[in-house]
């Protein structure tokens, strides 16, 4: 058995929106515009990441967009990704042979990503729901543990397909 390893950074396309709200310092329902400036939070053990939106007058609301856990320093990120990853490029897929076994290591995420919605897009040949069916059958690991085609990836994340 083969196994071929690959590295993903995942990087969400940020596009400016608009959302009609209350502004508290005007007084009245305004639109309020993504400046697509993020800004981040902690709390010891959780990192939440916030959109910072403006109404017409400057005035700041702050849209919750992501909670995800603290990264322990003491672990040299150098030491988690091995330089044999081969890097997987944007718009890049992976060709599967069925002697594999395929590892893919998440070196950095900006933005929502579902393991079954990342795996379609950067897997020649595979649809979404094959990919579901073979995640609940356990073909398909997150961090050597069954997971839900749902999960949202993480820095770090380790995704393991047994082709067999």
């Amino acid at each position: 058995m083969q196994i071929q390893q690959y590295s993903l950074v995942l990087q969400q396309q940020r596009k400016a929106d608009s959302v009609k709200k209350q502004c508290k310092m005007c007084g009245k329902v305004t639109l309020f515009t993504d400046t697509t400036i993020r800004r981040h939070n902690a709390n010891g053990k959780n990192i939440y990441q916030f959109a910072i939106y403006k109404c017409p007058e400057n005035h700041s609301w702050n849209k919750k967009l992501d909670i995800y856990k603290t990264f322990s320093d003491h672990v040299d990120p150098a030491s988690l990704v091995p330089t044999e990853f081969k890097a997987i490029e944007p718009g890049e897929k992976i060709t599967i042979n069925p002697i594999e076994t395929i590892e893919i290591k998440i070196l950095g995420v900006a933005g929502n990503f579902r393991l079954d919605c990342t795996l379609a897009d950067h897997i020649e040949g595979w649809s979404r729901t094959e990919i579901t069916n073979k995640i609940k059958a356990g073909n398909i690991r997150l961090n050597n543990c069954l997971t839900k085609p749902s999960k949202k990836l993480s820095v770090h994340d380790k995704i393991l397909i047994d082709v067999n």
